[in-house]
């Protein structure tokens, strides 16, 4: 063999800053959710759910479990508990 070929890689391109298109999907649709709750709930309401819908985009954006994204995992979890199991003896 003449050139070495790399395997394996597993590289997403970074669209906008550091972020990849997906990334910036789950940040921007939390920012947007959370504008509009400043508009239509209290103040008070406003900060503790953006906390909450803030925390969670950038869980999914961002978090890894065991080299894999949370989304990925958050779906093999729900494909694991709610498809038929076959139970072989």
């Amino acid at each position: 063999m003449r050139f070495a070929v790399p395997q394996f890689i597993e590289h997403q391109a970074k669209i906008i800053g550091p972020m990849t298109f997906g990334q910036f999907i789950y940040v921007a649709v939390a920012g947007g959710v959370c504008f509009i709750l400043y508009f239509i709930i209290p103040f008070s309401f406003f900060i503790g759910a953006c906390v909450v819908i803030l925390g969670g985009a950038g869980a999914l954006a961002f978090l890894k479990i065991n080299g894999r994204e949370l989304p990925s995992v958050l779906g093999s979890f729900l494909k694991f508990n709610f498809m038929p199991k076959m139970y072989i003896w």
